[in-house]
């Protein structure tokens, strides 16, 4: 999961780099990249949306394990003991 989390930030800083680069760009002469734009728009909407998705698998994956200690007995003591089967042979 760490890894998800690793490129979903890495898509969105590379989408907000490339809306840097073409702010930069922009201020000087000439016409700005909107083929920059464009790629920084989707690589940060991308990484954002990876990113919520990787937050609501975590969320889910605590919300089942918390479930799972609650509903689990913590020391087995509210199962009764196994019976002794005797064999006489």
């Amino acid at each position: 999961m760490r890894n998800m989390y690793a490129i979903s930030i890495g898509l969105t800083l590379a989408g907000a780099g490339c809306l840097l680069a073409e702010r930069a760009e922009s201020s000087g002469p000439g016409h700005p990249l909107f083929e920059l734009t464009v790629i920084g728009y989707l690589l940060a909407m991308g990484g954002l949306m990876l990113l919520v998705a990787c937050l609501a698998a975590s969320a889910e994956d605590w919300i089942k394990g918390r479930w799972r200690r609650v509903s689990d007995p913590a020391d087995g003591d509210w199962d009764p003991p196994p019976q002794q089967i005797l064999d006489h042979h």
